[in-house]
């Protein structure tokens, strides 16, 4: 039976403390890569979206979301998802509403952290679900924040599935 050696692991005596490394010698913080453009990522939405509706080869079954403030009125926003569904021929399968609290950031820009929008990716990501896409009102009701909102497109693209805006990606 062979034991496999561990390097051994150099620790400071008790008391002191290593001493930060000079500036000079610091590793450059990585650059983010820019921010798309909200064409390149309405190209990019749709691209995913075609995907999608190759790969199901029938009308594709949706889940309409909607995203309101305490007190908010969601039914507008599903209304538009509904005829927006209709007018593509989408099979509307569910109707998913998050309503956040006042003065909670953290759930706008983290959209898995709402548990509507957590259930549906739960829905869009399980292969026994007829569930392969998602319509909501704008980008804004996935999240503000445009790295989130790319990710969010990664992981679209990944699982194979649409999100299908009525709004296209704006600013707002």
């Amino acid at each position: 039976m062979s034991t496999l050696t561990q390097a051994p692991v150099l620790v400071p005596p008790p008391g002191r403390v290593l001493p930060p490394r000079a500036r000079t010698l610091r590793p450059a913080p990585a650059a983010a890569p820019p921010l798309k453009d909200s064409r390149t990522l309405a190209a990019w939405r749709a691209t995913i979206n075609r995907t999608a509706l190759t790969r199901s080869g029938e009308p594709l079954s949706v889940v309409l979301y909607a995203l309101t403030g305490p007190g908010g009125d969601p039914n507008t926003d599903l209304a538009a998802a509904q005829q927006y569904a209709a007018a593509h021929r989408l099979v509307a399968v569910d109707r998913i509403v998050d309503t956040l609290a006042r003065d909670d950031q953290a759930s706008t820009d983290q959209p898995e952290l709402r548990r509507g929008y957590a259930r549906a990716l739960h829905l869009l990501g399980d292969p026994v679900s007829p569930v392969r896409g998602l319509v909501t009102i704008s980008q804004t009701a996935v999240t503000r924040v445009g790295r989130l909102y790319e990710a969010q497109l990664d992981r679209y693209a990944a699982l194979r599935v649409a999100l299908f805006l009525v709004r296209a990606e704006t600013e707002i």
